[in-house]
Parts: structure tokens; sequence; C-alpha cells
């Protein structure tokens, strides 16, 4: 059982618009007084009341006057509310995410769920005390819906609908050379593969730059709380989504063929964080994250592996013909000569081939990484593991 998320663009009356904002203004409410009640007991007693706690307060809120447009909610959709709360103090405490921030009624993040009760059926969605909305239905909807979260965006109100699916995982093939590939990440070509082939990187929020320039140097000379100003700000919002939509396009054509090419696909583990300080937009153009990630769940679906090379591996450093280490090789050289045998080397090229048979070395060894950039022998604990390896099995 794999659980599929399905996207669709709503098309509500404008009753039901209102009702859409009129959920969110209540979910922002509840997630707003929760997190004020959690920060003042944990100052005052050291201690915070539980989730559950908390939405045992819903009903009696509910029959408060001055809260009692609480019912015209759907009561699952104020409970998802404290639960969603509940999980940002775990991350935060599991060091994942910040401190839980108060909701703004004009923030970006502006949505709701169902967590049951939602059915779909020719091309209009069940919402509980809301009814039947009309979706543009792009594809078919597969499995049982298990939640549906409804959220605003410059384009409008979508649904995604997250599906349980039972699929058929095909037998595990032996990985071996030919079935494989290791694959470079980069900011000039997005994807430089073991067999020599580059994917070029499009760079959709270059290629918009200077259009979202235009856009927010008119936004600036609007008069703030004007119909003007609200109008232009909707423009660059949706000049920003649709650079993310066709970026996320691209990834998932390139993530689905590599993944129905090959058995296993070896990646370097970046830290695409520190590697951002450096280089700015151009990574966050780039998508490596969301690359990697869509390799991951992808190849779980199809009985498939991922494998992550440890970030310190020499990949670029090191002659894939050889094995000679040039230590000194800068950043700005994209091809060197290997003074051990004479081999040109195209650096990209280069740092597939080694990845590639670097995950093959791990895959034979039992997935264990090998030597670090400095050449030395690495015993690392569990904790501080520095491959992580998704072997894409149920």
């Amino acid at each position: 059982m794999i659980r599929k998320g399905f996207q669709f663009r709503l098309q509500p009356t404008r009753e039901q618009e209102q009702q859409f904002r009129q959920y969110c203004g209540s979910v922002r409410w509840v997630w707003n007084r929760m997190l004020a009640e959690r920060s003042e007991a944990y100052k005052e007693t050291g201690k915070s009341p539980s989730a559950y706690r908390q939405i045992k307060q819903l009903p009696v809120l509910k029959q408060v006057e001055e809260t009692a447009w609480l019912n015209t909610v759907q009561s699952q959709v104020l409970q998802d509310a404290v639960l969603d709360l509940d999980d940002a103090f775990k991350r935060f405490f599991s060091k994942q995410n910040g401190y839980p921030r108060f909701k703004n009624k004009h923030g970006r993040k502006q949505s709701f769920s169902y967590p049951q009760g939602v059915k779909a059926e020719s091309g209009r969605v069940w919402l509980p005390k809301i009814g039947w909305v009309k979706f543009r239905q792009s594809r078919e909807i597969q499995g049982v819906i298990k939640r549906a979260t409804i959220r605003h965006r410059a384009s409008g109100w979508h649904v995604s609908l997250l599906c349980e699916i039972e699929i058929e995982i095909p037998d595990p093939v032996e990985i071996s050379t030919k079935n494989s590939v290791g694959i470079d990440l980069g900011s000039i070509d997005l994807v430089t593969l073991s067999d020599g082939r580059k994917v070029s990187n499009t760079r959709h929020y270059r290629s918009t730059e200077r259009k979202l320039a235009r856009a927010q140097r008119s936004l600036s000379r609007k008069l703030k709380g004007s119909k003007n100003r609200y109008k232009q700000k909707q423009k660059v919002a949706r000049l920003h989504e649709h650079v993310a939509n066709c970026r996320k396009d691209d990834l998932h054509k390139l993530s689905s063929q590599l993944i129905r090419e090959n058995q296993a696909v070896f990646v370097e583990d970046l830290n695409v964080l520190g590697i951002a300080k450096r280089m700015g937009k151009s990574v966050g153009d780039a998508g490596w994250s969301k690359l990697i990630r869509q390799l991951e769940y992808k190849a779980a679906w199809q009985g498939k592996t991922v494998l992550k090379i440890g970030r310190y591996f020499p990949s670029s450093k090191t002659c894939s013909y050889c094995g000679y280490k040039h230590s000194d090789l800068a950043l700005s050289e994209r091809s060197w000569l290997c003074p051990s045998c004479s081999a040109f080397l195209d650096r990209d090229v280069n740092a597939a081939i080694n990845i590639h048979k670097e995950g093959l070395k791990l895959v034979a060894a039992g997935y264990t990484e090998t030597i670090n950039a400095c050449g030395q022998r690495i015993r690392h604990s569990p904790s501080a593991a520095l491959v992580e390896v998704r072997i894409s099995r149920l």
C-alpha cells in the first residue's frame, strides 16, 4: 500500500469561496489560540497542555457566545489544526524545524484539511459541511481518498487528495553496471550521467527574473492598501507560481525517466543548504533536493534503489581511469588533465563515473562507505551516518 497525491484546481462558487476563507480563518484562529496557550503554560509551569486536552476545549468554545461561529466549521477540520500544531512542536523539539509561529491573515499558506469524509466523482469533490465543489479533473483519481487539503494560491483554490493505492512491487533485480547509473548534480547542467549524457538546467527563475523585477518595481510604486496594489501583488505571485510549476514539471519528467531506465540510481548526499549560502539563486533554481526526493519515492513504487554516496567522497577530484586524486582542483576548473595517466577529464562526467563506481562498491560491500576526500578510511557511528540508504522495497 502506498499513498499518492492528486492535485486539481477547484472551481468554487462565490458562496463556496467565502466558506473556504471562513474555514481558513477558523483554522488560523484555533492555531494561534492553542499556540498562545502552550507558550504561556510553558512559561508559568514548565509544561505544555497536550493535544488531546486542547482538542477537548473545542466543543466548549463552540458553546461560548463570542466563539459560537466555530459551529459553522466541520469539527475535524478544527481538530486537525490542533494536531498540526502538536506535530510542529514535535518537529521543533527534534530540531527539525524552528519554534512554531503565529499565522497571519495575509500569509502565503492559507489552507485547511479534512482527515476523512471526502469523496470525488465525475469532476466534483464532496467536502463535509460545504457540499459538492467542481474541479478541473486532468487525470483519473486512483485508490481510496484518505485526506483532502484545500489550499489557496495565486492562481486560485486547489485541492490535494491523498489516496491510498495498492500496487504490486516487482521482484528485486540484481544491480549491475548496465542497469544502474551515477548522476552528478550541478547548476550549469542540472544532471550529468555516468554514460556521458547531460541534462541542461532550464533556469526558469533566471529566465523570468527581468519580468519579475519589472512587476515588483511596479508593486513598490502602488499605494499601500489600494486595490491596484492588491492586483499587482497577485500578478507577482502568479509569476512566482508559474516558475515553480515549470520547475516541478521538468523535475518530474526527469526523475520518472531516470527511474524507468535504471534499476539503481546513485547520487551524492549534498549539503544543499551549505552550497546555497555560496551559490544562492542557482541552487534554488535547480531544485536538487526536490529531484532527489522524487527519485526516492518513485523508486520505492517500482521496487528500485536510490543510494546516496557520502558527501565527503572525492568524486570530482579522483581520476576515473587510474584513481589519482587531484587535491588542488579548483571549483572553476571544469576540465583537467590527469598528471598520472594523462587522461583529459570533464569535471562533471568524471564525477558521475566515480559516483557510479562507488555506488556499485557500496552495493557489493553491503552499503558501507569506503574513503573520504582526504583518502582516509571512515568509521562512523549510525547516528552520524554520512550515507543515507534508501532500499526501495516494502
